[in-house]
């Protein structure tokens, strides 16, 4: 037998080796995960470049139309700049983007096998400014005999990815004076020293949208503009603003909020090569290692909006039906990701620093039953839903911060009908810049603008009791190394220093237990914060500003808080700050045949150490009396220590005037049933002015000694 047969024969057994038939069972994904590039067509031989015939078994450079395995042990670096189109890529060994070069992979498929690993730039080597590598998901019909459920078409992985582009010191930055119509200039807060002549970068609409420009009508101003120069501070653009991105003023209109400007552009980019045809996605499973820093996902994602159809498999994995709108294939998706048994050395199960990802046709960043990770710094546009989402409650311990989520349409108060979660519209749809499933993750600094609904989404209804890991890396599949937790009981871990603004309609929704710190909200065209918490809500040090011009309609009646499950057990607004809304804090009308959870009610809602520069203060339509157990309310309602001042500039109703502290305000009509009193306490801060506030329909021998008369209070006022 010759040497050259022999050899032959060899790389015929190393192909057919790899030639399998079968999925493999992967926890999560039904019907398993795919030999996407079985029966390879060039298998490297040894470690070398990718350019170098000598690397791989044909002898000749991978082109069009192969199937290329990069082989278990060997380590290849990809040194071309190519448009040919590689069928797919199979990493068993480690393929290595050179660094002192530009670079570009077109292909229809990358998997990253359990021992494989994929490198375009490392923490210690990073793809530097001035090189670019590119990998580009082709545009080629999914083989659904090979891939039933459509999992392919992007980057998979089990194992090892870092994508390292250079470091940009700051994704967004506020903006040091309002942008305004037909100017070519901005002017940051603070320079952005690696920002550079044809970046990318999107500034949100900025408006208190009227209910006539919402829904249906809403007419999107936010900007995608590109940098011609810049010089420290200072962006001249290529093209002038087309539309005013006014502020957040205060009561009296002093300028006090500015939007911010957030870069897209990245040296390290992962793209769809057709966004209109068969558009690529990164899905990272099981153990995989994902550490990806500046990096730029551009019109990504599979998964759309709306019904899905998902492909169905039996038990055995048999498939049963082809579906074409399939769950999970969204632009960054860490799915059923329990991360490396050994943590990385930066404490995190994965990462995901400094990426921008802009467009996509659902969610942008996902995590799904994966925990211990962290997402900062992250730059997220134009996405659908949501943009940054933990989707079932499992989702443990992972840090979101610093992260900037902007322009998330979608399609009203929920998705419509897609297939799972139950029986109940989906959540996740409504359009929201970050939406949390559950409450077990620390939630930081993070901006949200312009999405449809909320700003941040925590509302998702009762979960009850969730699974979540014992400890980084636990195997989720494993009882064993999971716990139950009921996320009834269990508070938001944290939610500190964020902020939201501009053609939203809720800064926060909430409906977890939480303690809101430091929460800033500006032109929000109906509620800061929305809160029906299972037990326990503290809102503490929060500032919401809107714009007085949208209330010259009094149909028009957002509110700094609205708190809708009256009969939580303790709610504290503390240190408020609320001013230009209809209302400070508004409480809607309890009804009698509501009663409280066993265990709940018996509890207080006390504003405190407020601030309101509002149409009306406080707005809370208390229990009714009948409800009282032993004289004392089923629910108090105390004011204290809190300021009111008049909001000038806004025309007064004829029915509803305004007022400091209103027990009148939108209630059941007719209904003159008595009802628990507000308490006051140090009213305006002036000690010891303190009395309580009926409800204005009582008859004043209910209530006697009372004075009616008493400034900006709406309804009878008893020492």
């Amino acid at each position: 037998m010759s040497k050259k047969f022999a050899l032959a024969l060899i790389f015929a057994g190393m192909a057919a080796a790899q030639d399998h038939s079968h999925s493999r069972n992967v926890h999560g994904v039904p019907g398993g995960v795919p030999e996407f590039c079985a029966g390879p067509t060039v298998t490297s031989t040894a470690s070398g470049n990718w350019s170098s015939a000598a690397t791989w078994s044909t002898k000749k450079v991978p082109g069009a139309g192969d199937r290329v395995l990069v082989a278990a042990g060997h380590n290849v670096l990809y040194d071309a700049l190519s448009d040919a189109k590689i069928t797919c890529v199979d990493l068993r060994g480690h393929l290595r983007f050179a660094a002192d070069k530009n670079t570009r992979l077109k292909t229809n498929n990358v998997m990253v096998q359990d021992e494989g690993y994929l490198e375009i730039g490392s923490a210690t080597n990073p793809i530097p400014a001035g090189v670019t590598a590119e990998v580009i998901i082709a545009d080629q019909k999914i083989d659904r005999k090979v891939d039933p459920a459509e999992l392919g078409a992007g980057i998979e992985s089990l194992g090892k990815i870092t994508m390292h582009g250079a470091v940009k010191t700051l994704t967004f930055v506020r903006l040091a004076a309002e942008p305004m119509a037909g100017q070519r200039t901005l002017t940051l807060e603070q320079p952005a020293a690696s920002w550079k002549a044809g970046d990318g970068i999107v500034i949100p609409d900025t408006r208190q949208l009227r209910e006539s420009e919402r829904g249906e009508n809403y007419q999107p101003r936010d900007e995608k503009l590109t940098i011609a120069a810049i010089d420290g501070a200072k962006i001249t653009l290529t093209t002038p603003l087309k539309f005013d991105h006014k502020g957040g003023h205060d009561g009296a209109g002093k300028l006090e909020f500015l939007p911010h400007a957030g870069n897209l552009s990245r040296n390290v980019l992962v793209r769809s090569e057709n966004p209109a045809g068969t558009r690529g996605h990164m899905l990272f499973m099981s153990r995989s290692d994902i550490d990806l820093r500046y990096v730029e996902i551009r019109e990504m994602g599979r998964t759309k909006m709306g019904v899905l159809d998902n492909t169905e498999f039996d038990n055995a994995g048999k498939l049963q039906k082809l579906g074409a709108n399939q769950i999970g294939r969204y632009a960054i998706h860490f799915h059923h990701n329990f991360g490396p048994k050994q943590t990385p050395a930066n404490g995190y199960q994965f990462t995901l620093v400094g990426n921008s990802v802009d467009s996509a046709p659902k969610w942008g960043v996902t995590v799904h039953n994966s925990h211990y990770g962290l997402v900062q710094d992250n730059v997220v546009y134009n996405t659908h839903g949501a943009g940054m989402v933990t989707e079932d409650g499992t989702e443990s311990f992972n840090v979101f911060d610093h992260n900037f989520a902007m322009r998330s349409g979608g399609s009203g108060d929920f998705a419509p009908r897609s297939g799972y979660a139950g029986a109940a519209p989906d959540p996740g749809g409504e359009g929201a810049g970050f939406w949390f499933r559950g409450p077990n993750n620390y939630i930081r600094n993070n901006v949200a603008a312009n999405a449809d609904v909320f700003g941040f989404g925590l509302a998702a209804g009762t979960l009850g009791e969730v699974q979540i890991p014992a400890f980084k890396g636990a195997d989720m599949s494993l009882a064993k190394e999971t716990k139950k937790v009921d996320t009834t009981e269990t508070p938001v871990l944290e939610f500190a220093n964020n902020e939201a603004y501009g053609a939203i309609q809720t800064g926060v929704a909430l409906g977890w237990n939480a303690t809101v710190n430091n929460f800033r909200v500006w032109n929000s065209a109906r509620h800061g914060v929305t809160a029906t918490p299972t037990d326990k809500l503290v809102v503490d040090n929060l500032t919401v500003r809107g714009d007085k011009a949208v209330l010259t309609n009094e149909f028009e009646s957002p509110a700094g808080v609205w708190v809708g499950d009256y009969l939580a057990k303790s709610i504290v607004i503390r240190n408020a700050n609320v001013q230009g809304m209809r209302t400070g804090v508004t409480s809607p009308f309890v009804r009698m045949s509501e009663k409280p959870e066993p265990g709940r009610g018996d509890g207080t809602m006390t504003v405190e150490n407020g601030y309101f520069r509002d149409y009306f203060g406080i707005v809370v339509a208390t229990s009714y009396r009948a409800l009282s157990r032993n004289d004392k309310p089923l629910k108090a309602a105390v004011v204290r220590s809190s300021v009111f001042e008049p909001l000038n500039g806004v025309a007064a109703s004829q029915t509803s005037p305004p007022a400091a502290i209103s027990m009148n305000y939108r209630m059941a009509g007719g209904d003159t049933s008595p009802r628990d009193p507000i308490a006051v306490y140090d009213f305006n801060r002036k000690a010891g002015d303190n009395f309580k506030v009926y409800y204005s329909l009582e008859a004043p021998a209910n209530v006697a000694p009372c004075n009616d008369k008493r400034a900006g209070v709406d309804g009878w006022v008893c020492k």
